[in-house]
């Protein structure tokens, strides 16, 4: 496993992470909890030390079964765990996506994390895809900004990050100091965190970026069949062929021997140096062995990252 070091901290995350939204239940398929801790171990015994979680995924049911595979003391310093808050329980197969970002909620809401995960702190506590007009609204952010400060001051979190709704809104973010990790869309065909020259921004300023989507809902690592509870539902027939194409476009443009659609990917997702871990969901044991290949990969090169530009660019991925 590689292991970056984040800016302005004394973490070190695993270059692949874990996106537990799967483990949820309701967004990728129903999921058992016994599995879900399997996997969850599964992964951390093969170095894997950094899992990303929400206050909403299954309704908080994701929280509780990262806090139940590291409840151990001992397991509990070796891991770093993201949750987040600001969105409230929703459908995942609907568009509605409400939110609620007053001070009393928050507190609430993260009180109630730390209960699921069964633990006394989180080491990054993250801004769940707040909307632009909160995020150009200075007395609120710094509203904000108090109670994350009390709250690190109690010893309940260690760091603050954004998990932003549209890279775009990532440069608001770095207006504030407080803010050490953006969580952002990055992936083959979705390269706004490179049109908006995001990434080169956060290497100036020493902001952290986890890369999550990094397999676009797995249309770029393989064959995808739906469950019947399933977010990918809501996307239309059209959107989801753009998205299947991608796999074979790239590929077929990048003379690179025996790297698969997979590789290539999480090669991507990782290329930039202010990129310390990039979140793909995995929701079986040879989800996680076969994501982890890319680690043993010679990196993409100047040209090779020159070409997948041209590619994205040249082709339409929005239906």
């Amino acid at each position: 496993m590689l292991y970056k070091s984040c800016y302005r901290t004394d973490l070190k995350l695993s270059l692949l992470g874990y996106g537990t939204w799967g483990l949820g239940g309701d967004s990728y398929g129903s999921i058992s909890e016994k599995k879900s801790t399997y996997l969850l171990s599964c992964a951390f015994n093969k170095g894997i030390n950094f899992f990303d979680t929400s206050n909403i995924y299954g309704a908080g049911l994701s929280e509780e079964r990262v806090g139940k595979a590291f409840k151990n003391s001992n397991l509990r310093s070796k891991v770093v765990i993201a949750t987040k808050f600001g969105m409230l329980n929703h459908r995942a197969t609907g568009w509605a996506a409400p939110q609620n970002f007053k001070i009393k909620h928050l507190r609430n809401s993260f009180e109630n994390s730390l209960k699921r995960i069964k633990t006394d702190y989180v080491d990054i506590l993250q801004l769940h895809s707040p909307s632009i007009k909160l995020l150009q609204d200075r007395t609120k952010i710094e509203s904000i900004l108090e109670l994350l400060d009390r709250l690190k001051q109690e010893g309940k979190v260690n760091y603050f990050g954004v998990s932003v709704k549209s890279p775009q809104h990532a440069k608001l973010v770095m207006r504030y100091n407080l803010f050490k990790f953006i969580q952002l869309n990055l992936n083959l065909i979705d390269q706004r965190a490179m049109e908006y020259k995001i990434l080169d921004l956060a290497l100036k300023k020493k902001v952290s970026i986890i890369s999550r989507t990094p397999l676009a809902f797995g249309y770029l690592a393989g064959s995808v069949k739906l469950k019947k509870i399933d977010h990918r539902r809501k996307w239309s027939i059209k959107q989801k062929f753009l998205w299947t194409k991608g796999k074979k476009i790239f590929i077929d443009n990048i003379n690179k021997k025996n790297i698969s659609s997979l590789d290539l990917s999480l090669l991507f997702a990782t290329h930039h140096p202010s990129i310390k871990s990039t979140i793909p969901g995995m929701m079986k044991i040879n989800e996680i062995e076969e994501n982890m290949r890319f680690l043993k990969l010679k990196k993409l090169s100047k040209k090779e990252l020159k070409k997948i530009t041209e590619v994205y660019k040249n082709n339409s991925w929005i239906e």
